[in-house]
């Protein structure tokens, strides 16, 4: 048999096999279009480039309270280039300048005669940094009179003061002050009585009545009483209670609280030999 049979079949059968794939019309293929859309946005949140500050809650100090007061006693004030006092109570213009200067600096409230009256009776509390100051009888250095030591140092610090007065002795305007208070040290009982002692301790009752009241009329105010030489009497408090006077001061050199003796405040005597570290240790 011939070989060549076998290939012409083949040959046949590939070309029928072709020209079939012609025989279908061809389709038209259209483009694809794809749209374009807009691109999307989207928003970021905005960052703040500072940090956020967190407030902390505020933590204020606890406020301390006086359970005592130191009350000071002042006298009589000389120049420093002027010494012509021989008394212990005499106390140069610089020193007392030192003490009010310290007490402003430091934040001390010196306190009216009406603010003590109100802590002591409890009505008010008071900073542990308060002081009362109180000069007695009026004389050198005091007033527009006699020296005017007391009441330019008083303004230009801005202290607060209590000046007990001899009415008998000088006129209550010589002292007048927005800093400076002037309340009883009595009338005419700044002296030795015929007792032999303070004239205070040889009065009767209605004596000691008599002459408190024209004192406290004169002033215009019953609110305070010095004792004259520190010396109170058995019917000094009843006196003053019926008075109404709330409050009356004497010696002792130690602080007052609300236990003391209401008509017999104790305060600290001021004298020319103080050192400022005995008066720091006095106000604190």
């Amino acid at each position: 048999m011939d070989n060549k049979l076998p290939i012409t079949c083949m040959v046949i059968i590939l070309l029928a096999v072709f020209f079939s794939f012609f025989k279908e019309p061809i389709r038209e293929v259209k483009p694809i279009v794809i749209e374009k859309k807009e691109k999307e946005v989207i928003e970021e949140p905005i960052i703040n480039e500072e940090p956020e500050v967190i407030e902390e809650p505020v933590v204020q100090e606890e406020q301390i309270y006086s359970t005592g007061i130191p009350v000071l006693n002042y006298h009589f004030f000389y120049n420093d280039d002027n010494n012509n006092c021989n008394e212990t109570i005499c106390l140069a213009k610089s020193k007392l300048e030192e003490h009010l200067k310290y007490l402003t600096e430091n934040g001390f409230k010196t306190l009216t005669m009406q603010e003590f009256i109100d802590w002591y009776e409890g009505r008010i509390e008071v900073p542990y940094k308060s002081v009362l100051i109180t000069i007695d009888d009026g004389a050198m250095g005091t007033s527009f009179i006699n020296g005017n030591i007391l009441i330019p140092l008083l303004e230009q610090y801005k202290v607060n003061a209590t000046l007990f007065l001899i009415t008998a002795w000088w006129d209550k305007d010589n002292y007048k002050s927005d800093y400076l208070e002037v309340e009883s040290h009595g009338h005419d009982i700044h002296v030795t009585g015929e007792c032999g002692r303070a004239k205070l301790q040889c009065l009767t009752y209605n004596e000691l009545y008599n002459d408190l009241k024209t004192s406290m009329d004169i002033l215009g105010s019953n609110k305070s009483f010095c004792f004259p030489f520190y010396t109170s009497s058995g019917i000094a408090p009843q006196v003053l209670q019926d008075l109404g006077v709330k409050v009356a001061f004497g010696g002792g050199g130690y602080n007052a609280t609300r236990n003391s003796n209401r008509y017999y405040i104790p305060r600290y005597p001021i004298y020319d030999n103080i050192t400022m570290d005995q008066f720091i240790n006095m106000v604190n």
